[in-house]
This record gives structure tokens, C-alpha cells and sequence, in this order.
């Protein structure tokens, strides 16, 4: 057996496997990834109450990481959205916050949520 055979057979081989990886993830093309409740990583507080300041930033919206200051521990947290679930209105949104909250469990403080911080412009699931 040639180099140049032996290189061919292990491209070939290589190949197959990626049609069987291919055509494996064609079948359930959905990425299961586990998630849990937001944890304030100085306090370890779920879900805890947070401000975040207005800014004028722009980007595209899977980069965008959000600053956030945890009014349990007082501490500045950033926040990275592992999903996004874009929607037209406030209405679909507030819908998709109360699903989440009897799916996970771990809403908003007991049920004791108050909505967005005071003096901001963020709605939170109680606005809406």
C-alpha cells in the first residue's frame, strides 16, 4: 500500500464518520442545553433583584452582555443570556415570562416579583 493510498483510505474514513455525525444531528437537529435560574455570583441569591443603568450601546443582540448591580450583596454582576427570545409586543413577552415562571420554577421571588427597578425604563415581567 502506497502513502497516497493510506491518506485516501483515512480520508474516506474520515468522511463516513462525518456523514454519520451529519446525518445523526439531522435527525434531532435541536441542541439541548441545560439552563437554570439566574444566580448572583457574589451572593449566590436566585434570581435576585438587580438595577441596570440606561445605555445608549449598540451591537448586534446575541453579543450584548448586560451590567447589572445585585441589590441583595450591593455587588456588580454581568449577565450573558444563554437564549433569546425575541418577540413583536409586550403582551408575547409577559407570556412567555409567566410560562417560564410555571415551567422552571424559580421565578421571581415567590411570586413576590415586583417588576422592573424603580426608575428605569425596563419592563419586567409584572409590567407587562
Amino acid at each position: 500500500m502506497t502513502y497516497q493510498d493510506e491518506i485516501l483510505g483515512r480520508s474516506v474514513t474520515a468522511l463516513e464518520r462525518a456523514a454519520d455525525a451529519l446525518e445523526r444531528l439531522a435527525e434531532d437537529p435541536v441542541i439541548e442545553m441545560e439552563t437554570g435560574p439566574p444566580v448572583c455570583p457574589h451572593c449566590e441569591t436566585i434570581n435576585p433583584t438587580v438595577r441596570v443603568e440606561e445605555s445608549s450601546a449598540q451591537g448586534k443582540l446575541g453579543e450584548f452582555v448586560i451590567q447589572a448591580h445585585c441589590l441583595h450583596c450591593n455587588s456588580v454582576i454581568y449577565a450573558l443570556p444563554v437564549q433569546w427570545q425575541c418577540v413583536k409586543t409586550t403582551d408575547e413577552a409577559g407570556e412567555i415570562l409567566r410560562e417560564m415562571e410555571e415551567i422552571r420554577g424559580h421565578g421571581f421571588n415567590g411570586g413576590a416579583h415586583t417588576g422592573a427597578p424603580p426608575g428605569s425604563n425596563a419592563a419586567g415581567p409584572g409590567d407587562l
